[in-house]
């Protein structure tokens, strides 16, 4: 092959505007390949689903075993290929099962396990090719417990019972002037649920999520207030019954009289018996009131969600720094608005506090300086920002009630850039996150793209375009197409699959001038490793391979 078919920098799309590729739930090692034909030299490997979610022990990636993880090296190195991967999305950093809210032992550990499996696949990997910093990939979260239109419902975490569960709003059977002929001598309370929205409608009161939230709020003040005065009046009423029954002891045994002593016991006994029961009680409410004074009973959720997350991110860094290769722990916003911290902004403050907290392990730990701990934390802990998760905000409304636009998208986006790594560049028409090739949707993506480049923003992009009729590879296309890459740019999209109509696509042919490989086979079918064949007639299993081929080993 000629030098000029080999670095023809100008006609590779990819590396012209610095694009990669995430492979989808297909086969992938075959769909590694092709991409790797269309010139993609930034691959993204997508452990997400292909595995499944996790199972009762977690640990869905260590269902890829020691051949699997060599064969994706070989790739890998071969043909320097930067190289990421995307754990499985059902982790949830903050520990909470989302399946009732809680703070579950048993759904930390399989977390726990999931997130060390995914690290390990990374290592193996990263470690095979002498690559530091393989990043991967976690959501934030995979709870439904964020709402975006706060006039639908609220999520609020319970500090005495370390549980969270969805507020919606509230309804009275009276008129407002009843409520406040009620509650109207507390002030306080009545100006909160003015300032949230309290309404009258039909005769009837009603209280949207957060005004519902401030009136629960103040009613467990009343609560704790009326408990404690209780105990106290039991307290008094037992200190006299107690005294009774002492002077009818005294009084018995000078009579002598046996069975009104006894009597007297068994009294003393019972009120023994309660004090000690109020006693337990006493102690749960000065718990209760504790943790009312410090945060409140009661919290919106969205206020705990990030301290919760930095403890497990922080975590799984810890893990990836006793690895090799030590991967990149990239923290995405989650796939729905539904979730918790799935505003990009939400996502960063959960990561600078999980960079806080993981320079604080290791000066703790470790023994490392401050300077050297806080390097550390921003080099293994970052953003991968998903520009189709944040677009899926326009099914919901914003504070003013008025459905997201555009310019709220970008912003929300560009929240994230201090911390940013990598970045997702997928479309969708606004609702789901469907994974749609650039352009097939309405998601603001060269806007996003252009204001992250012109704020000195350049990291990897990720093209996750396996969306739509045409898979990965068309969807590739079409997306280099819409962000004007060379070729590509004035090439008009004229088929699905869009690769059949175009004929200067290095996916079809042999050697063609807009990749690196030259490969001897294009279209070959996925027949076992040994039918993978990144050097031109050499398997990854044939004997003899010397020039970088699959050995068969075990992983070192």
């Amino acid at each position: 092959m000629t030098e000029y078919m080999l670095n023809n920098k100008f006609n590779d799309p990819f590396n012209k505007v610095q694009f990669g590729v995430s492979l989808g739930e297909q086969n992938q090692l075959n769909e590694f390949s092709k991409i790797l034909r269309g010139g993609s030299r930034m691959v993204e490997i997508d452990i997400a689903s292909v595995y499944g979610l996790m199972n009762e022990r977690g640990g869905s990636a260590a269902s890829i075993g020691k051949t699997e993880r060599e064969a994706i090296s070989n790739l890998a190195s071969i043909n320097d290929v930067d190289l990421s991967i995307h754990a499985p999305w059902a982790i949830n950093f903050s520990g909470i099962n989302p399946e009732n809210g809680e703070k579950d032992e048993v759904y930390e550990n399989q977390v726990s396990h999931e997130i060390s499996a995914a690290v390990q696949f990374a290592d193996d990997i990263g470690a095979k090719m002498g690559r530091k910093n393989m990043p991967i990939i976690f959501h934030a979260s995979s709870d439904n417990l964020g709402n975006p239109d706060k006039n639908l419902s609220v999520s609020v975490y319970d500090n005495a019972e370390n549980k969270a569960g969805p507020l919606k709003e509230r309804e009275f059977d009276m008129s407002l002037d009843e409520f406040k002929k009620i509650y109207g001598d507390d002030r306080d309370l009545m100006t909160r649920l003015r300032d949230k929205g309290i309404k009258e409608e039909d005769g009837k009161v009603i209280l949207p999520p957060l005004a519902n939230f401030e009136f629960i709020k103040k009613r467990i003040e009343y609560d704790l207030a009326e408990r404690e005065g209780n105990i106290d009046f039991q307290k008094r009423n037992l200190q006299i019954e107690k005294t009774e029954a002492l002077a009818n002891e005294a009084a018995a045994a000078g009579a002598h009289n046996i069975a009104a002593l006894q009597s007297a016991k068994d009294k003393l006994n019972t009120i023994e018996q309660r004090e000690k029961d109020l006693a337990v009680r006493e102690a749960e409410l000065r718990h209760e009131r504790d943790v009312a004074k410090k945060e409140g009973r009661y919290v919106l959720f969205d206020d705990k969600a990030a301290d919760f997350a930095a403890k497990g991110i922080a975590k799984a860094a810890m893990d990836s720094f006793r690895t090799k290769s030590q991967p990149m722990i990239l923290v995405e916003n989650p796939m729905n608005p539904n979730m918790s911290l799935s505003n990009p902004k939400d996502t960063a403050v959960a990561v600078r506090k999980a960079r806080e907290e993981f320079a604080s392990n290791l000066m703790k730990n470790e023994h490392m300086s401050k300077g050297g701990a806080k390097e550390m934390a921003e080099q293994l802990i970052g953003i991968n920002l998903d520009i189709g998760h944040v677009n899926t905000f326009k099914s919901f409304k914003n504070e003013k009630g008025e459905y997201y636009s555009d310019k709220e998208i970008v912003q929300m986006a560009m929240a994230a850039k201090d911390y940013l790594k990598r970045y997702h560049l997928n479309d969708n028409m606004g609702d789901i996150d469907a994974h749609l090739p650039l352009g097939e949707g309405n998601a603001p993506v060269k806007e996003i793209y252009e204001r992250l480049v012109n704020a000195g923003v350049e990291v990897p992009a990720i093209m996750e375009v396996f969306g739509g009729l045409g898979g990965i590879e068309a969807g590739a296309i079409e997306s280099l197409q819409y962000m004007g890459a060379p070729i590509y740019g004035n090439v008009p999209y004229v088929s699905m699959p869009a690769y059949l109509g175009q004929p200067y696509s290095s996916m079809i042919g042999d050697y063609s001038s807009y990749s690196n490989l030259g490969l001897k086979h294009d279209f070959f079918p996925y027949g076992g490793f040994s039918g993978i064949s990144p050097i031109p007639g050499v398997g990854y299993m044939e004997k003899g391979n010397k020039e970088g081929g699959f050995s068969g080993a075990p992983m070192v």
